[in-house]
C-alpha cells in the first residue's frame, strides 16, 4: 500500500485524482471517492498528500533495506 486514504476526512473533491502525476489514484464510481488503484506504481512523490485540502491522504513509505 503506497497511500492511505482516511474516508472520514475525504470530501470527494477529486483533487488527488487530478494531481497524481503517475495516475495511481483512481475513483470508485459508486461512492465517488479516490482509491489507491495501482499501489505498486506509486512514486511516493507526495503530490496527492500535499494537495489534499482535508489532509485525508498519507503516503506510506516502504521499509528501507540495508
Amino acid at each position: 500500500m503506497a497511500l492511505k486514504i482516511d474516508y472520514k476526512k475525504c470530501n470527494g473533491c477529486k483533487i488527488c485524482y487530478e494531481e497524481c502525476p503517475g495516475d495511481v489514484i483512481g475513483l470508485d464510481a459508486d461512492k465517488e471517492v479516490p482509491v489507491d488503484a495501482y499501489p505498486d506504481e506509486c512514486w511516493y512523490c507526495g503530490h496527492c498528500e500535499m494537495h489534499c485540502p482535508k489532509e485525508a491522504i498519507k503516503i506510506i513509505l516502504p521499509p528501507r533495506f540495508f
